[in-house]
């Protein structure tokens, strides 16, 4: 049986914000066809730099997060358990409960009991099993009490265990970076400024003796506060405010 070359891209997904609006976009579309042909074409390229642009906007913010930085204003953030926060702006994110209950505390003294919470500038969106059960107006609300539970936060304190493990830059044992006993160098062989751990004082001495950096840079014995002789990647590079960090 012969088949059409022409491949016909599969029905998009209909979202919750155009449900029972296709008939009025087929009557838009028709219309500015039949008036204007170039202008549906200029629609879509509208919409396409539109997507494009907010799509470069968010890959800047969640790297500005990943190196630490407030996407609003640039500065430091500082990490909890669950929440990263800027104290320079008031900036912050935070993980919901994904197991437990999300109480909002009104100021009549009732409560309301969720899963998930979503705020918008007005209101605040109460979710349970993928339905909005609840809108609560702003002004209404006294707190918003999340209930962790003590094995959801076990299990996030494992986890940023097993991401703060790593390898010896030496002898590549396995370590805990956050220990008191661990070893860290800040040093550039080339322009870029790298962190490099060590499980012991031998093995960072075994390293960079190994790996002597360029006589005029002198990361071993050069304070990274007085030098600019390369790209930073690190603004606390002395080992007590790292291991405070960690704290």
């Amino acid at each position: 049986m012969l088949r059409s070359s022409k491949r016909k891209d599969p029905p998009k997904e209909r979202t919750i914000g155009v449900v029972d609006q296709e008939t009025e976009l087929e009557e838009h579309i028709s219309l500015l066809s039949s008036e204007d042909r170039a202008a549906v074409e200029r629609v879509t390229k509208d919409v396409g730099t539109t997507i494009v642009e907010a799509a470069k906007e968010s890959v800047r913010q969640i790297k500005l997060v990943e190196e630490g930085r407030c996407p609003e204003c640039g500065q430091k953030t500082h990490c909890f358990l669950f929440t990263t926060i800027c104290e320079h702006c008031g900036w912050f994110v935070f993980i919901r409960p994904k197991k437990s209950r999300t109480i909002v505390h009104m100021s009549d003294g009732n409560e309301v009991v969720c899963q998930e919470l979503f705020s918008t500038p007005t209101e605040l969106l109460c979710v349970t099993d993928d339905v909005v059960r609840y809108r609560v107006v702003r002004e209404n609300v006294g707190h918003v009490e999340f209930d962790w539970s003590e094995e959801e936060i076990q299990e996030r304190k494992d986890q940023l265990a097993r991401e703060e493990t790593t390898v010896c830059c030496w002898c590549e044992r396995e370590m805990d970076r956050g220990v008191k006993e661990t070893c860290v160098t800040f040093v550039a062989f080339g322009r870029q400024q790298d962190r490099f751990f060590y499980c012991s004082e031998n093995c960072q001495r075994s390293f960079q003796k190994q790996y002597p950096t360029r006589i005029h840079r002198n990361c071993y014995s050069r304070e990274c506060d007085d030098c600019d002789e390369c790209v930073r990647k690190f603004d606390d590079t002395s080992y007590e405010v790292f291991l405070d960090k960690i704290d």
